[in-house]
């Protein structure tokens, strides 16, 4: 009985130890398979790293040579290999719009956009691409470029905010210039430059694009911003001097042309503006001349205006003429020193009759020459037509 049980000690003692063994060897076998799975995965993962890298290195490669159709396929496959990768998103959306894939890349951008409605960046490509859309006669609206614009210029940007969003702010001025919004254009423009760095490049865009937004005398304002840091700057005296010749401001004008045409001597038409603002200036009748002066000029132009109706009825006669013809004849026992001198209205009125009958005459008859196209320039500076005549 002894024996018995001293034999089934021993036989449950091997069966105890064989068990323990093929346990451990099972797991031991399990332990360097998980090993063997776990390096093959990342070695997999590398490797799928690897070419998402190597591909999107091609892409971007194709992007700066534009390629862009390269380009597109070269991030797509560098999605399937690293498809969270939200910088290679980014890169196809811009593939996609440099390859004229515009609906594409709109749709691409506007996935992008849901995830981070408040990224500078992402809005300033919708806003480009809905101004395309637009153009292109697509489905876009020229809001959504507004409202795009907008949202990008009070987005969220990396690197150098406030560059950016003033970069984007003159863009959006530059989209409602092209849709003939000048009085929004000219909104946006004025907070860009109110903000702005002491930059005289900056100032030059301000001043072109302002001047383009019909708003000459802020233009102006930037201009001579720009000359005040550089004062032989061609671009900023030419734009100057054209603007305020055209206000009518000729001694101004005078002096930023003698300025360009100094800086530029072979500029044949600053010269001839140069001349030309100099006999305007001895032309012009302003209160603030000596009231001699003023007299001998109103009593010289008087003839030459006169002359300019005369002609005008002989080459062309027209009843609408015939009340200009009226007031002269009326008015002549007026036209004379003795007169202006002991009334100075008369002077008024017989600049305003000078200047009614160079604007009225140019209506009706050839272009005027000489003298008379110099008076027709003064009448026109001291009667501005605006938007609202």
């Amino acid at each position: 009985m002894a024996t018995e049980t001293a034999e089934q000690f021993t036989t449950t003692r091997k069966l105890i130890l064989h068990d323990a063994l093929a346990f451990l060897t099972l797991t031991a076998i399990t332990i360097a398979l998980f090993a063997v799975t776990l390096l093959l995965f990342h070695s997999f993962e590398a490797h799928r790293a690897e070419l998402a890298i190597r591909w999107a290195g091609r892409g971007l490669a194709a992007f700066q040579a534009n390629q862009p159709v390269q380009a597109i396929t070269a991030y797509r496959t560098a999605l399937t290999y690293d498809p969270d990768q939200r910088s290679y998103e980014l890169m196809l959306a811009q593939s996609l719009a440099r390859a004229g894939r515009i609906e594409e890349s709109y749709t691409y951008f506007v996935g992008l956009w849901e995830s981070r409605p408040g990224d500078g960046f992402i809005n300033l490509q919708l806003a480009r691409l809905a101004a395309i859309r637009r153009s292109g006669k697509l489905s876009g609206d020229p809001q959504a470029a507004i409202n795009y614009y907008r949202a990008s210029i009070y987005g969220t940007w990396e690197g150098d905010a406030i560059e950016r969003r003033r970069a984007g702010r003159l863009e959006l001025a530059r989209y409602l210039i092209a849709q003939h919004d000048p009085a929004a254009a000219r909104a946006e423009l004025l907070v860009a430059g109110g903000n702005a760095p002491d930059d005289s490049q900056l100032d030059l865009t301000l001043g072109k694009l302002l001047d383009q937004a019909n708003a000459p005398q802020e233009a102006l304002t930037y201009y001579k911003k720009a000359l005040v840091k550089q004062p032989k700057n061609l671009e900023a005296l030419t734009a100057a001097a054209q603007l305020t010749f055209a206000a009518g401001d000729y001694t101004t004008a005078r002096r930023f042309f003698e300025r360009l045409v100094h800086e530029a001597p072979e500029n044949a038409q600053a010269a001839t503006l140069l001349a030309q603002s100099q006999l305007l200036i001895q032309l012009a009748t302003p209160e603030s001349l000596a009231p001699a002066e003023r007299v001998r000029r109103i009593l010289a132009e008087l003839p030459i205006a006169k002359k300019r109706l005369t002609d005008c009825l002989a080459a062309e006669p027209s009843t609408e003429l015939q009340p200009l013809v009226t007031r002269w004849t009326t008015a002549e026992p007026t036209l004379n020193r003795k007169a202006f001198v002991s009334d100075p209205n008369t002077q008024i009125a017989a600049i305003q009759l000078i200047d009614d009958t160079e604007l009225t005459t140019d209506q009706h008859c050839a272009a005027p020459t000489g003298t008379d196209a110099l008076l027709l320039l003064l009448a026109k500076s001291a009667h501005p037509v605006t938007s609202n005549d």
